[in-house]
């Protein structure tokens, strides 16, 4: 049988090659890719089964939430202006989001369904970033609000009061994590490179106490890393870093020891969260100028 087949796919390449006129060479094109669809900021549910991430698939860039592997994707807000970069509540019933549908940026909070929207932060700088305590008591997020650019890390209670400046660094301070038992903050801080060409820049990630004391580098490398995560059990950070050429997922030890990477691939990989059970993190993919939301489980 085997011989028959290839005798007849033979004998079909040689009629085709009798009877197909010749066809002329194809110049040299370059294909422009003209769509811009991007998923971004993926965060699972407390429960594992659900992601919420923002997309700009309707044109203007809004909440949606899925299924965990994909399937089922609801849109949650509605509005002209930007949703970005939400968080979920401990507990799942909510999340906390930033949108500049006030005129700036602020950091809101809504039911998971998407109703009750409610502005936490009321001030007239950016306020941005997100994250939940564990016991859903305190927001950690980002502010410009002492000098009107440069970003430094807040607490403020889940209600909105009490916003409290944690950290002073001379540039930006980061995408702040809270660890599971509240302890401690593990964020990302730019630092100047003074060297005999000028000053530079690199991003590090840093640890520090709940209450901004105690700042210790953890990466201390010449490449950027940032997006850094806990993972749910606090023994573990995830992060992205360009250290192999391209920003890829790394883990490392909640000390900064036994840094692996996750993914191996030839594009930008950044944002990495982990699921409850820290068996999995989910982060962008970004190719061809659009972002997408993967999933890779760990062993």
């Amino acid at each position: 049988m085997l011989r028959k087949d290839l005798a007849l796919t033979a004998a079909l390449v040689g009629l085709a090659a009798q009877t197909s006129p010749a066809l002329p060479r194809a110049a040299h094109r370059e294909a422009q890719k003209i769509t811009r669809i991007e998923n971004a900021y993926p965060s699972f549910s407390p429960d594992g089964t659900r992601i919420l991430f923002q997309s700009n698939r309707t044109g203007n860039w809004e909440l949606f939430v899925m299924q965990a592997d994909g399937s089922d994707v609801r849109q949650l807000t509605d509005h002209p202006a930007a949703d970005v970069t939400p968080s979920w509540s401990p507990d799942g019933s909510r999340f906390a989001f930033v949108s500049d549908r006030d005129g700036n940026e602020e950091i809101y909070v809504m039911n998971a369904d998407g109703s009750e929207l409610v502005n936490l932060t009321r001030h007239p700088a950016g306020d941005s970033h997100p994250y939940w305590s564990r016991d859903g008591a305190r927001i950690v997020f980002n502010s410009t609000r002492d000098d009107g650019e440069n970003d430094e890390i807040y607490t403020m209670d889940a209600d909105g009061s009490n916003p409290e400046r944690i950290t002073h660094n001379e540039i930006w301070d980061t995408y702040a994590s809270l660890s599971a038992d509240g302890s401690q903050i593990v964020f990302r801080r730019l630092l100047r490179v003074r060297g005999p060409e000028g000053t530079t820049f690199n991003s590090e990630i840093f640890v520090m106490a709940a209450d901004g004391s105690g700042a210790v580098n953890l990466t201390k490398n010449g490449h950027f890393d940032g997006w850094p995560a806990w993972s749910p059990d606090g023994s573990q950070i995830a992060f992205s870093s360009n250290r192999s050429d391209v920003y890829q997922i790394y883990v490392m030890k909640a000390d900064g020891s036994d840094v692996t990477r996750v993914v191996a691939s030839p594009y930008t990989d950044v944002r990495p969260q982990w699921s409850p059970d820290g068996k999995r993190i989910v982060f962008n993919r970004e190719r061809e100028g659009s972002s997408d939301i993967y999933v890779v489980e760990l062993d």
